[in-house]
């Protein structure tokens, strides 16, 4: 089944703002905005290209067969995962840490982010020892198998100066 390809007229007009179309394209202008059908198909030429790639993948990853591996030591790994919030760039503050706990592929606890504003940097590696050596004598974890940094904006911790 093959569809009609959009229109250029429509490619055009996708590129211009909301109010840009309606002006070139309503009533003052050539008649052919119409609201049930203009909105969706503009989104769509501006984004076809994320959205066809999205349905190609999952397309394929449907035809692909899963072939699962039951491995033991994995099951009983156990390892911690720092998280840090933290902006992008080398000298960026810390806005906050925090631990999550896994046992082969599943959560088993987390260690509360909590806020670093106003600590210096050796404040900020004492917290994280100090957790690490209660992660040490809960679960056996020395040392934090990986780093995960996320955008300070996806803050939990409540209050936030960021989310006043």
């Amino acid at each position: 089944m093959t569809k009609k390809a959009l229109p250029e007229k429509c490619r055009k007009c996708a590129m211009l703002s909301a109010e840009q179309a309606q002006t070139l394209h309503g009533l003052e202008g050539d008649g052919c905005w119409n609201p049930a059908v203009c909105y969706s198909r503009r989104s769509y030429a501006r984004n076809r290209d994320r959205i066809n790639q999205t349905r190609s993948r999952k397309r394929k990853e449907g035809e692909l067969a899963v072939i699962p591996v039951e491995f033991e030591p994995l099951a009983q790994l156990v390892f911690g995962v720092l998280v840090v919030y933290r902006k992008a760039g080398a000298d960026t503050p810390v806005h906050a840490v925090g631990a999550e706990i896994w046992q082969g592929q599943e959560k088993v606890a987390i260690v509360p982010a909590v806020h670093c504003a106003g600590m210096v940097p050796s404040q900020v590696h004492q917290y994280v020892s100090k957790m690490l050596s209660v992660l040490e004598e809960r679960y056996g974890i020395r040392k934090f198998a990986s780093q995960t940094r996320l955008d300070p904006e996806l803050c939990s911790v409540r209050p936030c100066p960021l989310h006043g």
